[in-house]
């Protein structure tokens, strides 16, 4: 039945609205270049992505390369677009550039969807070195129709722009990586983008050497890494000067770099964490120059770089993990948000995501457009229960709301994870009328070492005790079915939603085989945030759908129910 849920959402989604599909072309002929006139071997620009591209089915990067006048550059140069979001930047497409010749290239970029709305930071980077340089065009084609993946998480994992190779004087040092993967992810690949170069040293590495690298999760040995191209006599650029039919470690003169996907599910389930290592094949560059025993003429025609063809054997590694999930998450280490507030339980109730361990957290509450009571008549409790006081924390309130969490003595970092980080109890029953928004602000999230980690906060919740709605409050742009909490669950769990006018509302429960189970609202209800609870005490163990509808939206949400 989840797929049937999914099958009545994609159609109402095609009959209510009509779509068509969008190009937005981001450089225009941009002159990469690099010389007298200076350095442009890399550009960057914001470009106006749509605000939202929920309703286009693939998202096709096309990118072109002409001549300026004087010519291409004559040579093969390494090249990448990244997007930069959450303020890190991620790798979309890789190619190298045909020698001296213009040509273009296409990349479905569907699986980035999340990181290509609203306005982005937009980064093309040429390795040229010559002034003619490239004209770069690079545009967008979101195509219309109903996407198969929706929601689509994108981590980066692994980002080297120049690992040495076989130098014992400076070592690979790639660090392992250990991610979380969400509850409702249904399908997680890590994809590798791995191309070498350097040449004329020991075997012709790394650019023409067959190396293998390994890939380990959980400590296991899972996939061999082999990216060796022995195709790129069949160059859809072509003819081109320079040696472009010889085979290539991951890459090809004129053709863009091919990912490779690798399944991480059969190691590691859902709501648990993944570790990931890389591992190179052992290799020593006997022509380098900080080998002791390297001897002009005869250990190797020479010992130094940048001579006569000899350089330095490189790696260019970026690798993320692709998740598609059945529900909205981050992008970023963390997400942070409030998930309810109630009069006749008051609580601020804190919700958080995080991929990697959390060390320690510090960040402001605020309430705007408060009706019924002045702000310093507030008093919020410290905090209790959820994960923070799971893994031993302290979270301290003060006089401000300042809300400090603490990992001291046996105390332990939270672990990878999503749910309720804790509640903050406050004298909100004060006031039966009480109204206003609630927000973070000065929000600071650290790792190990007090390393600052990225950070999503959710939006501005509103607060409704008792009586009415105060109108000058800032109402959701759109109707949502929010994450539950807790989820899993034992027995009781609280669904949240929000709508964007008084509107006439269904929220129902259907089991896995499309059973209904029961429905929780059947009546018109106001605008705003609202909080439904489900006790789910007779039901088995397993997983279950809330499902949302307003009209002709419809919203799914997951449910698992763990005795």
């Amino acid at each position: 039945m989840k797929k049937t849920i999914g099958a009545i959402y994609f159609i109402i989604f095609l009959t209510s609205f009509s779509f068509s599909d969008t190009t937005v072309v981001a450089f225009n002929s941009v002159h990469q270049s690099f010389g007298s006139l200076g350095n442009y071997r890399v550009v960057t620009d914001t470009i106006s992505f749509p605000e939202s591209n929920q309703q286009y089915a693939e998202i096709i990067m096309t990118v072109m390369l002409e001549c300026p006048g004087g010519g291409c550059d004559p040579w093969d140069r390494k090249a990448n677009i990244k997007v930069e979001h959450l303020n890190n930047w991620f790798e979309i497409g890789r190619y190298v550039t045909p020698y001296g010749i213009g040509c273009s290239w296409s990349f479905d970029v569907t699986d980035y969807r999340s990181l290509l709305e609203g306005d982005v930071s937009l980064r093309s980077f040429i390795d040229t070195w010559v002034q003619p340089g490239w004209l770069v065009t690079i545009s967008f084609d979101f195509i219309s129709g109903v996407p198969e993946n929706p929601f689509t998480v994108v981590r980066n994992i692994w980002n080297y722009d120049y690992v040495v190779y076989g130098d014992t004087t400076n070592p690979v040092d790639i660090t392992p990586e250990t991610e979380y993967l969400p509850m409702d992810v249904t399908e997680v690949n890590l994809r590798m983008i791995t191309t070498g170069h350097g040449q004329g040293n020991t075997e012709n590495a790394a650019e023409f050497s067959l190396k293998l690298h390994d890939i380990y999760m959980n400590n296991e040995l899972a996939y061999v890494h082999n990216f060796w191209r022995d195709d790129c006599e069949y160059n859809q650029c072509s003819p081109q000067y320079g040696t472009w039919q010889y085979d290539r470690a991951g890459f090809c003169p004129g053709d863009k770099v091919h990912h490779q996907d690798f399944y991480v599910m059969n190691f590691v389930s859902a709501g648990d964490t993944v570790r990931l290592e890389y591992v190179l094949e052992d290799y020593f560059n006997q022509c380098s120059p900080n080998n002791p025993s390297c001897v002009d003429g005869i250990t190797c025609s020479e010992c130094s770089y940048n001579n006569s063809g000899h350089t330095e054997p490189n790696y260019f590694i970026e690798s993320q993990l692709i998740m598609h999930t059945e529900s909205y998450h981050t992008n970023a280490d963390t997400y942070l948000s409030f998930v309810e507030i109630s009069g006749s339980s008051p609580t601020v109730d804190i919700y958080m995501e995080n991929y990697v361990p959390v060390y320690g957290i510090q960040f402001n509450i605020l309430i705007d457009l408060l009706d019924g009571i002045e702000v310093g008549e507030l008093i919020f409790q410290n905090g209790q229960g959820g994960r923070a006081e799971d893994s031993g924390w302290t979270i301290g309130v003060n006089d401000s709301g300042l809300v400090v969490g603490l990992a001291q003595g046996t105390a332990e970092p939270i672990p990878p994870g999503e749910g309720l980080l804790t509640q903050i109890p406050w004298n909100g029953n004060i006031q039966s009328n009480l109204s206003g928004t609630i927000h973070f602000s000065d929000v600071q999230i650290s790792g190990y070492f007090g390393t600052e980690l990225s950070l999503e906060l959710g939006e501005p919740v509103n607060i409704e005790l008792g009586l009415g709605v105060n109108e000058d409050i800032t109402l959701p742009l759109k109707h949502k079915l929010l994450n539950a909490y807790p989820n899993p669950f034992n027995s009781i769990v609280t669904i949240p939603f929000q709508l964007i006018s008084s509107q006439m509302v269904f929220l129902k429960i259907f089991d896995l085989n499309g059973k209904e189970i029961i429905t929780l609202v059947d009546n018109d209800m106001a605008a705003g945030r609202h909080y439904l609870k489900w006790d789910a005490g007779n039901q088995s163990s397993g997983v279950y759908f809330s499902v949302l509808e307003i009209g002709k939206f419809i919203d799914t949400k997951k449910l698992i129910i763990l005795k």
